[in-house]
């Protein structure tokens, strides 16, 4: 029997990776994933599947903003990540990388302020993604947690940082045209379920293409 085409999902601890991979499953009750406990304790890779659903699911490990991780922790995590994604490229049909919008303005700072000198982590990790041709759609969760000027702020101050990394990422409710290079981005909310339905559609047009 022929594997399913896979989604990729990706990002920080504690964002809502499997929340999110909870609303896409075909029967979310069945699903006995555990959200939210404990950062950076997943460290399985595997798919997650359901027999109705047209692809499967791989929610990589979190890493980052765990509470109280070791170095050695965190470089392991990071070289699990690396060594599945060059070995497992090729298997993506779509990524998604889920960002928290609470913890934008902090990275951001770091790098534009404080000028420490590494790259913020959702850039250098939306980079690497890029590098293997994955077709990525940018996840900002969380936006239930903010008011509507405080999420536009925010999002705008994203979209103008990555333009400085030479990403053209773009809002697609906006409805925006796209262009070649451009990385579409969804506001969303897993605990509202705000913005799901575009979330699945914009899935379901990337798995079309690949068939």
């Amino acid at each position: 029997m022929k594997e399913k085409p896979s989604l990729l999902i990706i990002g920080n601890s504690n964002v809502g990776k499997t929340s999110i991979t909870r609303l896409l499953m075909a029967n979310p009750r069945k699903f006995k994933g555990k959200s939210g406990k404990k950062p950076g304790s997943t460290l399985l890779i595997k798919p997650i599947s359901q027999s109705s659903m047209l692809y499967q699911i791989i929610d990589l490990p979190g890493f980052g903003y765990m509470k109280h991780p070791s170095h050695r922790r965190q470089e392991h995590i990071k070289k699990q990540i690396v060594l599945h994604i060059e070995k497992h490229h090729k298997d993506y049909f779509f990524g998604l990388v889920v960002i928290n919008i609470l913890r934008i303005e902090d990275e951001l700072q770091k790098y534009f302020i404080q000028n420490k000198k590494t790259i913020p982590l959702s850039f250098e990790l939306i980079n690497f993604l890029k590098e293997f041709k994955i077709p990525l759609l940018i996840v900002i969760n969380k936006i239930d947690k903010v008011s509507n000027i405080d999420k536009d702020r925010i999002i705008s101050l994203f979209l103008n940082s990555a333009e400085k990394f030479g990403l053209n990422i773009v809002r697609i409710e906006k409805n925006n045209p796209e262009k070649l290079n451009d990385i579409p981005l969804v506001e969303f909310s897993a605990l509202k379920k705000m913005n799901l339905g575009k979330l699945k559609e914009t899935i379901s047009k990337f798995l079309k293409n690949k068939n």
